[in-house]
């Protein structure tokens, strides 16, 4: 004779579950027109606006529905304690939040873009250009991550601070992993040219002048868009 669950677990959302991380068609299907759509309501009724709604739910994908090497895909970790919606709102939810503080902007200490291209084998006259400009370059920096648009944001996001590699990711957006390299290389040149353009204006500088701090950027550009998006200081 079968088990019968215990009352409080849900037990065709379990199977779901399973059934979603085995690769199943039929299961992952389902789960796009019966849950998705669940925790989309959700987000909105928090007031989530639509864009962020939808990199929040590609984010959710990726983390839950894609294997990571040999490690099965995270939605294995659900075990049928409550509906499976409710389950992915919070994370949805989480994934939501922190994606809507990056894009009205995340709050820096004032020296952290710069000091994120600071090392110890500076140059004196590298030394003097940061220490000259940190506060207009900062603000510069700041600007352009802002000035991204939300799918570049989320790649980076996906790429530099979960970690993600491209043929995961291309997975995830159903694109061959060209294409993901291709979206990430044009953010990373995206952030730098505004970058340039921002600084310049705000300085009034010639590019000859602030090409050691610019070359010092590209550089270390990915450290300084992880750092920057995990909100850390970075030295």
């Amino acid at each position: 004779m079968a088990k019968i669950p215990e009352p409080d677990v849900h037990p065709e959302d379990l199977a779901l579950a399973r059934a979603c991380a085995g690769g199943d068609t039929a299961a992952l299907t389902e789960l796009e027109a019966r849950i998705i759509p669940q925790v989309r309501r959700a987000l909105q009724r928090r007031g989530v606006d639509a864009p962020t709604s939808d990199d929040a739910l590609q984010l959710l994908r990726a983390r839950f529905l894609v294997a990571d090497g040999d490690a099965p895909p995270r939605i294995v970790e659900y075990q049928g304690r409550g509906p499976l919606a409710a389950w992915l709102r919070m994370t949805a939810l989480r994934l939501a939040w922190s994606l809507a503080n990056e894009r009205t902007g995340v709050t820096l200490s004032n020296d952290t873009p710069l000091e994120a291209l600071a090392s110890t084998s500076d140059g004196v006259e590298l030394q003097y250009l940061k220490k000259r400009y940190r506060a207009d370059f900062n603000v510069a920096f700041r600007e352009a991550m802002e000035s991204l648009e939300p799918r570049a944001k989320t790649l980076l996001r996906m790429h530099l601070v979960d970690g993600m590699g491209t043929a995961r990711m291309a997975e995830a957006y159903g694109v061959d992993r060209s294409s993901v390299k291709r979206w990430l290389a044009s953010a990373r040149q995206w952030l730098l040219e505004q970058t340039r353009a921002r600084f310049a204006a705000r300085v009034g500088a010639q590019a000859s002048e602030l090409g050691s701090l610019l070359a010092n950027l590209q550089s270390q550009l990915d450290l300084s868009i992880q750092r920057l998006m995990n909100g850390q200081d970075v030295m």
